[in-house]
């Protein structure tokens, strides 16, 4: 198995939020970095969200997410 190293550099991590941003699905794929980057959770558990885990009935944000975890199973909560 590899071992993949956290990126540790602001300015890293701001310049790959500038280019997700203006990309095709830019704020998807933003809202996925900034997600992944503050939770820990694994690249797989982030793809596996639909829209109906982050918004309500009526379209809006969801003022706190649920993802149960595939590797432990575990529940995570998040604002």
């Amino acid at each position: 198995m590899e071992v993949v190293q956290p990126i540790r550099d602001r300015k890293q991590l701001d310049s790959m939020k500038k280019v997700l941003r203006g990309s095709k699905n830019g704020l998807r794929n933003h809202c996925l970095l900034v997600l992944g980057v503050n939770s820990g959770l694994l690249v797989s558990d982030l793809l596996s969200l639909s829209i109906e885990d982050v918004t309500d009935d009526r379209g809006k944000v969801r003022e706190r997410i649920s993802i149960r975890e595939k590797k432990t199973s575990k529940m995570k909560d998040f604002p």
